[in-house]
């Protein structure tokens, strides 16, 4: 059958190539549209297979385009062609709004991670490049943490990338952003060797409420970049001791390392810059 006795006889029918180039899209499409049951011509020639469209049902496609446009899956549209509605269905609609909510989540979820751990790969950089060592004095705004008590066995490694964490945060479905923190307590005045240790990191959601949390700052604290191999971090922190009976402060017996460049970003221990923080306030003299 050829296309002009095709046309004298339907009147309005289209070729493939016609509904192509008027709606915008390729032939391979139209062709994926009635694989999935979505658009079938009207009419297909005996012939030579030609497939030829009514403007009815041409007029479907923008439809379909539309509703992909929300977000709908093509295997969602199956019907759209024969519905006289198309998807005038609430529970529909409902149902990809919750589909929708959860997926712009965890784009959120995603971008915040992202943007953090950009600026901690830039933090890192223009410290090490600096060679920033020296013990600054800093306030925090209070934030809250979630956090696990752990034994520490003085392994970095296995404290960092803290597999017993992840699955935790994994069970309470929290999601978190930023460094990884350690909380560290009775480490002594001269060396930084500590039995224990709490794990901690900042949730960017919570599906579980009653996570335990803990709040970090609203304080004062001494603030000095380790640079380099952590088996080297305890001649920082007899720095900052020292720098603080200097200066006069006194400070709690406690300090959180902040890993700013670790064995998340880079298996180079030289590359390594983690802050040490020491909640402390200046004694009147």
């Amino acid at each position: 059958m050829n296309t002009t006795k095709l046309s004298k006889k339907t009147n309005q029918m289209y070729s493939i190539g016609e509904v192509a180039k008027l709606c915008n899209v390729s032939r391979k499409t139209l062709r994926f549209y009635e694989q999935l049951g979505l658009l079938k011509p009207d009419h297909v020639s005996l012939d030579n297979g030609y497939r030829y469209y009514t403007e009815e049902t041409m007029n479907s496609i923008p439809v379909i385009k539309y509703y992909k446009q929300m977000g709908f899956k093509l295997q969602e549209m199956k019907g759209v062609q024969q519905s006289g509605d198309y998807f005038y269905h609430e529970t529909m609609f409902l149902t990809k709004l919750e589909e929708l909510k959860l997926e712009e989540q965890r784009i959120f979820d995603s971008f915040t991670a992202v943007s953090d751990w950009l600026g901690l790969i830039r933090e890192g950089t223009i410290a090490s490049e600096n060679s920033m060592r020296s013990v600054n004095v800093k306030y925090f705004e209070q934030e809250n943490y979630v956090f696990l008590e752990q034994e520490f066995s003085q392994n970095y490694m296995d404290a960092v990338i803290n597999i017993p964490w992840v699955n935790y945060l994994e069970e309470q479905k929290c999601a978190i952003t930023g460094p990884v923190i350690l909380r560290f307590e009775d480490c002594g005045e001269e060396d930084f060797h500590c039995s224990k240790m709490m794990i901690m990191q900042k949730p960017i959601h919570a599906q579980n409420m009653n996570m335990p949390k803990r709040m970090i700052g609203g304080q004062m604290f001494l603030s000095s970049y380790h640079i380099g191999d952590l088996a080297n971090i305890g001649q920082q922190y007899k720095k900052m001791k020292a720098w603080a009976k200097a200066n006069h402060y006194r400070c709690k017996n406690e300090v959180f390392q902040r890993y700013v460049i670790d064995y998340w970003s880079t298996m180079n221990v030289d590359k390594f810059v983690v802050e040490l923080l020491i909640p402390a306030e200046k004694i009147r003299c």
